[in-house]
């Protein structure tokens, strides 16, 4: 009985586990619903339980735009890097920077990879 006590008073002193989050509150402009499917395809893709999204806002053709922040093989986060999501199809694309052009893992990576620069500049770059 005393260790069962003791492995409850464990668990409840343990932190919470963190989520996946909205950031900035920036949720609030694009509504709960797209707010949660953004949510789901950031765990789909990155599969980071500490993702951190902010800047959302809708785009052009009814894309949501935003950044999404997770971590590194080093367990920190690398910065918020921007992402154009279609809702309609289940597509979250974030923008690739230079360097995973340059080496990217295989000829349909790299395609993948510029089809969302060009999702990103059609619906969320600035005109």
């Amino acid at each position: 009985m005393r260790g069962f006590l003791a492995a409850v008073l464990l668990l409840a002193a343990a932190p919470a586990a963190r989520a996946q989050s909205v950031v900035d509150g920036t949720d609030a402009v694009i509504g709960p619903a797209a707010a949660s499917t953004i949510l789901v395809l950031v765990g789909r893709q990155f599969r980071d339980p500490e993702a951190r999204i902010a800047g959302l806002r809708r785009g052009r053709d009814g894309a949501v735009c935003g950044t999404v922040d997770v971590r590194n093989r080093m367990g920190a986060h690398a910065g918020p890097r921007p992402f154009v999501a279609d809702l309609a199809e289940n597509v979250l694309a974030r923008l690739p920077e230079g360097p995973e052009l340059r080496s990217s893992g295989s000829p349909a990576d790299f395609k993948a990879m510029q089809r969302a620069k060009v999702l990103y500049e059609a619906n969320c770059a600035a005109e």
